[in-house]
């Protein structure tokens, strides 16, 4: 009995095995085109102050055509919908802000990248 059951198993491991690799094949294929955001202006750790004009860009790999940007941040909520923007560092409000870009593409696919800065 035992010994039935330990072969049940594995055949089903081995089986689990073959589909998985597989599936993998697939996921590989599909995170080739995936969607990504990664946020260039401001870095990461940038300490913004005063009446400094402030970039914010962001890096963005495929996804289908138009996308939509939604800029935000963790203290002032939403700042942009614009693909890049400035913004004087004084009109933000002082404290330290994550700021979140999410991109939607015509799809419905998203993704988002965030930083995190301080702003004096």
């Amino acid at each position: 009995m035992i010994a039935l059951c330990f072969a049940l198993f594995c055949s089903g491991c081995i089986e689990q095995k073959g589909s998985s690799s597989q599936s993998d094949g697939n996921a590989l294929d599909k995170s080739a085109e995936k969607l990504t955001v990664t946020i260039s202006s401001p870095k990461p750790g940038e300490i913004l102050q005063g009446n400094e004009d402030v970039l914010f860009d962001a890096a963005v790999d495929h996804g289908k055509a138009p996308l939509s940007f939604h800029w935000s941040s963790s203290i002032d909520g939403e700042l942009s919908t614009s693909r890049e923007f400035r913004q004087k560092a004084s009109r933000l409000n002082k404290g330290s802000h994550v700021i979140i870009l999410k991109v939607t593409d015509a799809d419905g696919n998203s993704a988002q990248g965030s930083v995190l800065i301080e702003v004096m």
